[in-house]
């Protein structure tokens, strides 16, 4: 497949007032996340995307972050979930920072634009970079959050990034930890899981299976497309794989409409590690037993080598 020269890292600020943009306050700053744009991306494909960035914000611990309507968002922790009637009305927050985003396609290139804006100034800070597929997107989402925020340290290990190519993207050679080459044979092996699974059999031909923290087993499939690897559960969905976080009512109605799990992984050099995001089902459960599902909940995800 013909290699697609990735645009450079762009960065468009003026940062005098951002000198301490990404240093923790004694009063966190408001950062309000605006639905993400452009024609580049479907809608669920937008709304999942969005998803990440706001989990990998979250994870920074400097903003109190909020949706487009000022409400205050909380990370979500695992897709099952279960909030048992411990809400309370929270006022719109007023936003210190706007974060918004667009994917385009430009030829068959996929350019996605990330900015955070001061709202008091309208000073602004971009980042910017191409892609040949949803996927390699979705594996630099990370690293181009932190980059957005002036976390170029954590960034270097931060690894989920498109394989690199000749003539690179404007990133340090030391962020291009990822494997451009996956194959079945490299992933083939036993993986300590990420949430909720307790380890992964992969075998040569792609076929495998996960065994649950619930002790549950699930079949799963692996394939290899370009420089992603895409794992994902090979059976009917079973209420057994929701227990026993829920109970077993729920968990038979999240069975019927939840879709099935799908990680899309990048393989780090060493082949010890596949990291990337797992595409599953966020699960709310009221006082009253209403179960609603949220089937465009992504989250980051990482499994680490135990043994070929």
């Amino acid at each position: 497949m013909r290699r697609i020269k990735p645009l450079a890292l762009t960065f468009a600020a003026l940062i005098l007032a951002f000198s301490g943009f990404a240093q923790a306050q004694e009063t966190p700053k408001v950062l309000r996340i605006v639905d993400f744009g452009g024609l580049g991306l479907a809608q669920n494909e937008s709304a999942a995307l969005q998803d990440l960035v706001t989990s990998y914000i979250i994870e920074l611990k400097t903003f109190r972050v909020t949706d487009s309507s000022g409400q205050e968002l909380a990370l979500k922790e695992a897709e099952t979930a279960v909030q048992l009637g411990q809400s309370k009305d929270v006022q719109p927050l007023v936003a210190d920072y706007i974060l918004s985003a667009e994917a385009e396609k430009v030829g068959s290139l996929l350019v996605f634009k990330m900015d955070v804006t001061k709202a008091s100034t309208g000073e602004k800070r971009s980042v910017a970079d191409s892609f040949s597929s949803v996927n390699d997107l979705i594996l630099a989402s990370r690293r181009l959050t932190l980059t957005l925020f002036n976390r170029q340290d954590d960034a270097s290990q931060a690894a989920p990034a498109a394989a690199p190519t000749p003539g690179g993207s404007g990133v340090p050679a030391s962020e291009t930890v990822m494997t451009g080459a996956p194959s079945l044979a490299l992933i083939a092996g036993t993986w300590r899981g990420d949430k909720n699974i307790d380890r992964v059999t992969l075998f040569l031909d792609g076929q495998g299976f996960a065994i649950l923290d619930s002790g549950q087993r699930m079949a799963l499939k692996a394939t290899v497309q370009g420089s992603a690897v895409i794992v994902e559960q090979n059976q009917a969905n079973s209420p057994d794989f929701y227990r026993p976080s829920l109970d077993l009512r729920s968990a038979r109605i999240v069975a019927a409409g939840a879709r099935p799990w799908r990680w899309v992984f990048a393989l780090s050099a060493d082949s010890k590690s596949l990291i990337g995001m797992k595409e599953s089902v966020f699960v709310k459960v009221t006082e009253e037993g209403q179960v609603s599902l949220d089937n465009s909940y992504v989250r980051a995800a990482q499994w680490t080598r135990l043994y070929h």
